[in-house]
């Protein structure tokens, strides 16, 4: 029976950072056009700063959540990399350093 890698510990909160950027991004772009919809048909929606919030800093969340994908990101890739070396090390697939001076 093959022993499972562990999980890597980054990838869930790479998934969560991701659905929020989309959600987002979404939100940013959808919603005004949402309210000016609204208001053509003569029933402007009742005010939220939620979504005052949203039009004026949504860009500024963009932001901060595309810095945290890819901190998240190089962080699981970082990972999986240290690990896949450690076992290709423990198995002994890398080759050893030739004895000698380089050609």
């Amino acid at each position: 029976m093959t022993q499972s890698e562990p999980r890597n510990p980054f990838y869930l909160p790479l998934l969560i950072v991701s659905l929020l950027f989309v959600l987002t991004a979404l939100g940013t772009a959808v919603m005004p056009v949402l309210e000016d919809k609204a208001a053509e048909a003569g029933s402007p929606p009742p005010p939220s700063e939620f979504r005052d919030r949203l039009r004026t800093e949504g860009w500024l969340w963009l932001l901060y959540l595309v810095s945290a994908m890819a901190v998240l990101g190089i962080l699981c890739m970082g990972l999986d990399r240290l690990r896949r070396l450690q076992k290709d090390r423990a198995a002994g697939t890398i080759p050893p350093n030739p004895p000698g001076p380089p050609p």
